[in-house]
């Protein structure tokens, strides 16, 4: 017998430590940073057989299962039921369990301990035993990237590789990614990181620094920013408890034992306490309580229940009682910020003093920061110039290079632009290599070629490139900021067109068209148009690659690989791929800094988004950025100046959150969105241009992020518009 009592016993140890293991009770992922609620469905002790003791109930709670009449005991027939024979308790070792709570067989709840960060208890996959959450590594290819070195997601960090001669990592504007121009690093204060390692957007990595003690790197779901650390559970001595299952202050449960014949737990009026008498258990209602586990006083415990975002449970510093965590105001010095009001973080405001003769608050760029008023030089790409030597508006002189040949500087009477006054078949030479991404404009060029789909009498540019092996090739002007034309003749100038197409992307004015080839062939790919608007000239982008059967792999190249309209996370081969988020397709990360002030322009960048909101065709810019709390925010694009849309997205093909627009963008009326957000959450904000909504204008503008007040009085010189009214500081009639 006492054999069989034990093969039943061990029976009973593996079906709990394998139903436990095998019950998933997490939450889906949500690729929005969205907090749901568990789906598991508790037992009950009917489900389980047992009608005796403290059971768990598969979904992390516990269940009274009742007691045994007279001359039976709990786990004498087998556990958790009554019986007339001994019960013999599983213990932690037994059941492989080393954290949490679990039932021990006998009416019982052991407490198996905690586990030592970062692991968590059942974090490895298995319940009850400790272990770290299972990470997956982001690839270089998954998040777009192609140089220097970047986090990975789960600690590390990855080398993407090195440019080629003529580029730097970040160049073009794009964290990571080789571009022509010179990329300016960020820091960690312009992140608004305080600890680990970041990339710096241009190929390093930045050491943001260490975590005061009690404070871990992430701790509030916001990366690379300190948060709340580690909690040191009570025991029941230090509570003066000797009996029954209560909550050890840091999630888990204390098992404090039982009490002798003759006594309950709870008997003598104070709960979890051995005494004469019966024990009649509260509720949480009595008890005031609405969230987490709490005793009932008579050994058992009750679940209340769970908080809202932004509430935890014990938050405002009451066990069991939803409110809102502390807060810590920030400072001046903390911000980096030594002018004007600020907020402090915590509803309150800070006055960060004024500046000195001769300086403005804000006055460098920076908000909140004196500095000298500084002027904004043009660049050549905005202007609109390829060639000489052109003003900057500030006192400068920017070099915009030279022409190649036939063309010559100003031939067409268009200062400092490009063109030939004699047909030009061929303008560039691509060679044989894949891929192949050209950017360029149409304007200025001449209507040297006409195709079967249309050309006349659009501009047009030609290319002459080389299959480096035989097989199908898609050509198309995907992000094209007109509506664009594409056609390819066999043999170069002159031959024989064997495809042409106006349409073929799903989106802007792109065009696509898909050609066998053999090794060696050469074709005359010529870019043009079909339209006889302003939108027959513009900016373009040219791409060449061998035909895929899928997107996946390939989806941050601006092209369609795959021939089937949808280019990169537009395809459904690419909505899986973690880039998409937003990380893959920002032309910038601003990190979680608040507030920011940022000063870009659109020229060269694409027409990459489309807003419900604002004019097509044109080219856009996008900038990821993460909140650094749970709030309202605020986006804009004061004082304009610049006609311009203004959306916000939840990843690159993701939700809109929010647009708003005007062509006419000026201090008393430009774009703000509001948006509220999850602490963690992260979107990408796009800035699309809208000068001249009928024909491709590259715009410059300043973005700001600012927290949402229902008032722009004491925050009238931060350039922000914090109220979302579309006016900012002295526009503003609350700054009057």
């Amino acid at each position: 017998m006492r054999g069989e009592g034990r093969r039943r016993a061990w029976s009973w140890a593996c079906f709990l430590v394998l139903w436990a293991a095998c019950t998933d009770t997490r939450p889906p992922p949500d690729t929005h940073g969205a907090r749901h609620p568990s789906h598991c469905e508790p037992m009950t002790c009917a489900s389980q057989g047992m009608d005796c003791g403290v059971a768990i109930d598969g979904c992390g709670g516990t269940l009274d299962c009742g007691t045994c009449a007279p001359g039976e005991t709990c786990g004498g027939g087998k556990h958790n039921v009554c019986g007339v024979g001994p019960c013999v308790p599983l213990t932690c070792k037994a059941l492989g369990s080393n954290c949490g709570p679990v039932s021990d067989g006998c009416g019982r709840v052991l407490d198996c301990g905690t586990c030592a960060a970062p692991e968590t208890c059942g974090g490895g996959g298995t319940a009850n035993v400790c272990g770290e959450p299972s990470c997956v590594p982001d690839t270089c290819a998954g998040l777009g990237k192609d140089c220097g070195t970047v986090p990975d997601g789960c600690g590390g960090t990855m080398a993407c590789g090195a440019c080629g001669p003529g580029q730097t990592c970040g160049g073009g504007g794009a964290p990571n990614v080789c571009g022509d121009d010179t990329c300016v690093p960020a820091t960690c204060v312009s992140l608004g990181k305080n600890c680990g390692p970041v990339s710096d957007g241009c190929g390093g990595m930045l050491e943001c620094g260490v975590c005061a003690e009690g404070q871990t790197c992430g701790g509030d779901s916001v990366p690379n920013a300190c948060g709340g650390g580690a909690c040191a559970p009570s025991t029941c001595e230090a509570l003066g408890k000797n009996c029954g299952s209560l909550p050890d202050g840091c999630g888990g449960l204390l098992s404090c034992g039982t009490c002798a014949v003759g006594q309950a737990c709870g008997g003598g009026g104070e709960p979890n306490v051995c005494g004469g008498g019966a024990c009649t258990a509260a509720t949480c209602e009595v008890l005031g309580k609405n969230c987490g586990t709490v005793p009932d006083g008579c050994g058992g415990v009750l679940e209340c229940g769970a908080c809202t975002a932004p509430e935890t449970c014990g938050g405002g510093g009451e066990p069991g009682v939803c409110a809102p965590p502390p807060c810590t105001p920030t400072t001046c010095e903390a911000l980096g910020k030594n002018c004007g009001p600020v907020p402090d973080g915590c509803g309150g405001g800070l006055d960060c003093g004024t500046c000195a003769v001769g300086q403005t608050c804000g006055g460098g760029g920076a908000a909140n920061v004196c500095g000298t008023p500084a002027c904004r030089p043009y660049t050549c790409g905005l202007l609109g110039k390829n060639c000489g030597a052109v003003p900057d508006g500030c006192g400068g002189t920017l070099d915009c290079g030279t022409c190649t040949a036939p063309e010559s500087c100003g031939a067409a009477d268009v200062p400092n632009v490009c063109a030939s006054t004699q047909p030009v078949c061929l303008d560039r030479e691509l060679g044989n290599a894949l891929p192949v991404s050209v950017k360029g404009s149409t304007a200025y060029a001449g209507d040297d070629h006409v195709a079967s789909c249309g050309g006349r009498p659009a501009p047009d540019r030609g290319f002459l490139w080389t299959a480096p092996k035989s097989g199908t090739f898609t050509f198309d002007t995907a992000r094209s900021a007109l509506r664009s034309l594409i056609s390819v003749r066999r043999d170069g100038c002159g031959g024989a067109e064997v495809a042409c197409a106006a349409d073929g992307i799903s989106y802007g004015g792109g065009a696509r068209v898909t050609v066998p080839l053999v090794q060696g062939a050469s074709v005359l790919v010529v870019v043009d148009s079909a339209s006889s608007d302003r939108f027959s000239a513009g900016h373009f982008e040219l791409h060449i690659d061998e035909l895929r059967a899928s997107e996946a792999g390939a989806c941050f190249d601006n092209m369609d690989n795959d021939g089937d309209r949808w280019v990169d996370c537009a395809d459904t081969d690419c909505h899986d791929t973690p880039g998409c988020d937003g990380r893959g397709c920002a032309h910038h990360d601003l990190g979680s800094a608040l507030p920011v002030t940022f000063q870009g322009e659109t020229a060269g960048s694409g027409d990459g988004f489309q807003g419900t909101c604002g004019a097509q065709l044109q080219q856009d810019r996008a900038h990821l950025w993460t909140a650094p709390r749970a709030g309202t925010f605020v986006f804009d694009t004061s004082p304009g100046g610049w006609g311009n849309a203004l959306y916000v997205l939840t990843g690159c093909r993701g939700t809109e959150l929010g647009c708003a627009a005007n062509p006419n963008a000026n201090a008393q009326g430009s774009p703000a969105v509001k948006v509220t957000l999850e602490q963690g959450q992260t979107v990408l904000v796009v800035v699309d241009g809208m000068a001249h909504p009928d024909q491709d204008t590259p715009i410059r503008y300043t973005l700001h992020v600012s927290e949402y007040a229902p008032t722009e009085a004491e925050r009238c010189l931060d350039g922000a518009d914090n109220d979302a009214d579309g006016r900012a500081d002295a526009a503003d009639a609350d700054c009057r």
